[in-house]
């Protein structure tokens, strides 16, 4: 581990820097933090410093763990990415689109596309998903309304979807990857919720190894990196440039990462990719099959799995107890049984689980569920609630976010142009962005809003 290597050999020598941070390498703030974390944190906290490397410029120790985690994924070049996947999406848009150059997104995009194209000014072209009524949530992206769309589109440049889902709901990549190569289409995927996918023949393959041109991946969401710790890959026969990648990052990074995340980046890797961990990354996915085999078993839960129409990330455990509303269930695991979980809806609640969670987490969660079984009423059916409005887009997201506005109470923005991106929390879907009509569809959605930003005439 070079990165690592290079923190030791500097805590080694114990050089005397006259440079930033601050701190000196010495604990110099309040007691508070020093009961929670320790001070050695501070001994690994550099700047970019002769020995040190410098991610806008690789060349030694950071170059090194690049390339051998590029070994690893098997991609044409990887990237520590220290603004989450984020900064990989924005980085991505960045360095594959031009101003007013059409890019094909589907629908149920993170906030940091929107981002990407407020940046770039690129246009989105927007695709609609599948939609699971049962669970009521976005399903996969249908190879059919691809190549629809792109028919309609000819100048589409590149086309960028979310898979997994939010919820582990999976995507066939190959068939859309065939479209996008016959027709000299850039591939784009925020895989975020993907990053254990490489090290499990249990779990789904990485869409750089089935087609895709560039993937991007959070570690700190399932692995076992620090928050805000991910990576991007660009796949062996990628039509993008690696060096037009680190240009883009280069311009929305920080010019003094932190040392201890991309440590972080570099074991968490290293810990996924060896013996040990994929021993452990078996162990989870044995006590997750075991966890619902006896909540089906011993409780009304039912759990969104693989079936004919889409395969699944079982590390994703969405689920329900049947008559059971899910913001209910979920109310009740964290007042009761001191348990949150990562989102609910209507229907179910996502336990979100990664490399670190124990045979312990999943036996109280197990717990909680037959407590909560047992303790909540059958509430009446809920009517079937799709949060995506067809949008009506009048100018891109860059436009709106430069144009003038007034403010207007919500209930008389109808027909008007929104300025603002609104989105729901988890998981960072937008419900409104900047630049689209707002429809009557829309108010419903907008919670207890009252007011909205649109553009002037």
């Amino acid at each position: 581990m070079y990165i690592i290597k290079t923190i030791k050999n500097i805590i080694k020598t114990n050089p005397s820097l006259f440079t930033t941070p601050g701190h000196f390498r010495g604990f110099h703030t309040m007691r508070d933090f020093e009961k929670l974390f320790g001070r050695k944190i501070f001994r690994a906290d550099f700047s970019e410093i002769e020995s040190m490397d410098n991610l806008q410029n690789p060349k030694e120790g950071i170059l090194r763990s690049l390339q051998k985690a590029s070994d690893i994924y098997g991609s044409k070049a990887t990237f520590y990415l220290v603004n989450g996947s984020s900064s990989g999406i924005i980085a991505l848009i960045l360095s594959t689109m031009k101003l007013r150059e059409k890019i094909l997104i589907a629908r149920n995009t993170h906030k940091s596309v929107i981002n990407a194209l407020i940046i770039s000014g690129a246009e989105p072209v927007w695709l609609e998903t599948e939609w699971d009524n049962y669970w009521n949530i976005p399903a996969v992206i249908n190879p059919g309304h691809v190549a629809e769309k792109l028919d309609k589109n000819p100048d589409v440049k590149a086309l960028l979807i979310t898979n997994p889902t939010y919820e582990g709901i999976v995507t066939d990549i190959k068939p859309i990857a065939k479209i996008c190569r016959e027709r000299g289409i850039i591939f784009l995927v925020d895989e975020a919720h993907g990053a254990l996918w490489k090290f499990s023949e249990l779990l789904p393959d990485s869409s750089i190894d089935l087609g895709a041109d560039a993937c991007v991946q959070s570690l700190h969401k399932t692995g076992s990196c620090l928050n805000q710790g991910a990576v991007l890959h660009i796949s062996e026969d990628s039509r993008i440039n690696p060096r037009d990648v680190q240009q883009a990052l280069n311009l929305i990074n920080t010019t003094s990462p932190s040392y201890i995340l991309l440590s972080s980046i570099e074991a968490s890797i290293e810990y996924l990719n060896s013996k040990r961990g994929k021993k452990k990354l078996q162990r989870l996915t044995d006590n997750i099959e075991k966890t619902k085999i006896f909540l089906k078993e011993n409780t009304r839960a039912v759990f969104l799995e693989t079936s004919q129409n889409y395969r699944h990330d079982l590390t994703k455990i969405f689920f329900g107890l049947k008559g059971i509303r899910g913001e209910i269930l979920s109310d009740y695991l964290q007042k009761k049984c001191n348990i949150e979980v990562e989102l609910n809806n209507n229907k179910g609640i996502l336990a979100l689980t990664g490399i670190g969670t124990e045979k312990k987490h999943l036996k109280k969660l197990v717990k909680a569920i037959i407590e909560a079984d047992k303790k909540l009423e059958k509430t009446h059916k809920q009517e079937d609630f799709i949060p995506f409005v067809l949008p009506k887009t009048a100018i891109t997201p860059s436009e709106a976010f430069y144009g003038e506005f007034k403010t207007v109470d919500l209930k008389n923005a109808v027909g008007l142009i929104s300025k603002e991106t609104i989105v729901k929390y988890p998981p960072g879907i937008p419900v409104i962005i900047a630049g689209e009509v707002i429809q009557k569809e829309h108010l419903s959605l907008l919670g207890e809003k009252q007011e909205i930003k649109v553009i002037k005439n």
